[in-house]
C-alpha cells in the first residue's frame, strides 16, 4: 500500500525495489502476489472512459487512471464518476516533455494539476505518471516532496498503434503476470502522435484482457494495491 512504499522508497533500503524502479518510478509490485493493475492514461475521455470503467466494474475489478488535469475540468462529473470506485492518479497539467526537463517547471506543473484534483475531485493525488512516462531532469525526490509516488508500466499494451482489438490482446494476455502493471489508454494527450486517433480497441479489448486475467488466477486491482497485495 502506499504508506509502506513510501517508507521503502524513503529509507535507507531502496535498493530493496531493485529492478522494481525505473527512473525513479515504479514499475511493477511483487512477482509473487496474484494482483495486476491495469493502468489508463490521458483521460477522461467521454468517448472511451465510461465503456472502460464500466468494463472493469463489470468484472469486479478496478484500474488506475492517470488523468491530465484540463480533462478534469472539461469532464468533472466523468472524472467524479471515476474516482468514486477506481484510483485517480495525476498525468499533471501539460501533457509536455518540457514539463520534466526543469525540476521548477515540474513543480509548478504538478501544483497546478493537484488543485484541479483537490478542486474537483475533492481528494488529493497519490499516483504520478510523467507525461509519456519520461522523468527528465525530475528527481525522486522532487515527486516524494508533494506526496506522490511516480508509476511506470511493466509493459504497455501498445494501442496507441492499434488498429484493432485482436493486437492489443494477443500482446497483452501472454505477458500477464502477478506485480505487473500494464499501460492502457483512454485519452489521446497532446503531442501524442501515434495510431488511428480512436480508442475503440482499447474499449473492446479490456473486457477480453480481463478474461485472461481470470484464466490465469490473477486479479485487476489499482497501483496502490499492488503493494498489499496476499
Amino acid at each position: 500500500m502506499v504508506p509502506e512504499l513510501f517508507r521503502i522508497l524513503n529509507s535507507a533500503r531502496l535498493s530493496v525495489l531493485g529492478p522494481l524502479l525505473f527512473g525513479g518510478a515504479v514499475c511493477r509490485g511483487p512477482s509473487s502476489s496474484n494482483r495486476v493493475a491495469l493502468t489508463f492514461d490521458d483521460g477522461p475521455d467521454p468517448d472511451a472512459t465510461p465503456a472502460i470503467a464500466e468494463a472493469l466494474e463489470r468484472a469486479g475489478a478496478r484500474g488506475t487512471f492517470f488523468f491530465l488535469a484540463p480533462s478534469i475540468e472539461a469532464h468533472p462529473d466523468l472524472a467524479r464518476r471515476v474516482a468514486e470506485r477506481h484510483e485517480v492518479g495525476t498525468h499533471l497539467y501539460s501533457h509536455d516533455r518540457e514539463t520534466t526537463r526543469r525540476r521548477e517547471s515540474f513543480e509548478a506543473d504538478a501544483r497546478r494539476a493537484i488543485a484541479v484534483h483537490e478542486a474537483i475531485l475533492g481528494k488529493r493525488p497519490s499516483a504520478l505518471r510523467f507525461p509519456f512516462g519520461e522523468p527528465g531532469r525530475v528527481r525522486p525526490a522532487d515527486v516524494r516532496a508533494l506526496g506522490l509516488v511516480a508509476y511506470h508500466w511493466t509493459f504497455s499494451s501498445e494501442d496507441s498503434s492499434a488498429a484493432h482489438e485482436d493486437a492489443i490482446v494477443s500482446h497483452v494476455a501472454p505477458r500477464l503476470h502477478g506485480g505487473a502493471i500494464v499501460l492502457f489508454h483512454d485519452g489521446r494527450g497532446p503531442g501524442s502522435r501515434k495510431g488511428t486517433g480512436s480508442r475503440r480497441p482499447t474499449v473492446r479489448a479490456i473486457p477480453r484482457v480481463l478474461e485472461a486475467l481470470q484464466a490465469r488466477g490473477l486479479v485487476a486491482t489499482t497501483v496502490a494495491d499492488l503493494f498489499d497485495a496476499p
